[in-house]
């Protein structure tokens, strides 16, 4: 499954740098489709990290406050670029503890690209018995396998968002105390 993975990924032929003003719009178009389809969920529930910041700007516009998060790892560690090094599949390494047993939920990440992340999410959830579960991605990659019922755009490149530049760009202010 590994080289599988890292397979769909290089089909990203080059990296793209992503505004927050991208993010904002891709995070409306999500909200907006939703009120189309007049879906209102209950709960709101993250993949962290990435997917932490567009939940809650979903969780802020929809006046939602019932944003959790659960963590599933497929990178051993973290790169800026599209050249990860995967583990051989994804694993959950947080789950969230409250019930979800009846509740409409949104799973929010900030993309998918081979789909295998969300279909693990997907697979825990039903244990949860939730009432309906739908997905919003920020971006959509068109290889994926996993199709969210919402997002913001397709894209065929390697997103670098802007909550990851600052990483980079920011001391740790703990280097600071003397």
């Amino acid at each position: 499954m590994k080289q599988a993975i890292a397979k769909i990924y290089a089909k990203n032929k080059r990296e793209v740098k992503i505004s927050w003003e991208e993010v904002e719009r891709a995070t409306l178009r999500i909200v907006h489709a939703m009120q189309r389809d007049n879906y209102k969920p209950d709960i709101i529930i993250s993949l962290a990290r990435s997917g932490l910041i567009p939940a809650a700007m979903i969780s802020y516009t929809l006046g939602n406050k019932q944003l959790y998060f659960i963590k599933a790892e497929l990178t051993k560690t973290q790169r800026s670029g599209k050249d990860q090094d995967f583990l051989s599949r994804p694993v959950l390494t947080q789950r969230i503890k409250r019930s979800l047993k009846n509740h409409r939920l949104l799973v929010v990440d900030e993309m998918t690209v081979s789909g295998a992340t969300l279909e693990l999410v997907s697979e825990y959830l039903k244990t949860k018995k939730p009432k309906q579960v739908k997905y919003a991605v920020l971006f959509k990659q068109p290889w994926s396998h996993f199709k969210p019922d919402y997002f913001g755009k397709v894209l065929k490149d390697w997103p670098l968002y802007p909550w990851k530049d600052l990483r980079n760009n920011i001391r740790d202010p703990r280097s600071l105390i003397k």
